[in-house]
């Protein structure tokens, strides 16, 4: 989980990002992204969109494009679009986790798509990942305001 903690740093480096990487805690599969949010505080908005199925589950793939934007852009001022280099990087930290790892997010954010999200804050904006396998778990939460 080294290369993944190290990236989830430097992509919080001078931003408001709120994010948690540790042991998966024990949970039943449909509580387990609630609680790993809770580790950051989170969710904050006024609908729980964990209670009304606001998350999205991703492909590894995407996965990597919802953490780079996460962590490279601009939610309110720029396009969805993360610098390659950023998105190669999130591709391989998320081999820290097993193939089998599930990723959720509350939108797609993908490029040039529709922006629309479920929020999880009371800000603006926010865009994020939860990631966990048998072992291991993490969040990677973005807020913006316009």
């Amino acid at each position: 989980m080294q290369t993944l903690e190290k990236l989830l740093s430097r992509f919080a480096k001078g931003t408001d990002a709120r994010w948690w990487i540790g042991k998966r805690p024990d949970a039943r599969d449909g509580q387990l992204a609630k609680i790993i949010a809770g580790q950051v505080g989170l969710p904050t908005s006024t609908d729980d969109p964990f209670a009304r199925d606001g998350m999205v589950r991703l492909d590894r793939a995407n996965a990597a494009r919802v953490l780079a934007v996460a962590g490279t852009t601009s939610l309110a001022y720029t396009e969805t679009s993360p610098r390659s280099g950023a998105l190669m990087e999130a591709k391989s930290a998320l081999n820290d986790l097993h193939e089998d790892a599930t990723f959720l997010s509350n939108g797609h954010w993908q490029e040039g798509g529709s922006r629309s999200w479920n929020p999880l804050t009371t800000a603006t904006f926010d865009c994020g990942l939860i990631g966990f396998d048998g072992e291991h778990a993490f969040i990677f939460w973005i807020e913006e305001e316009d």
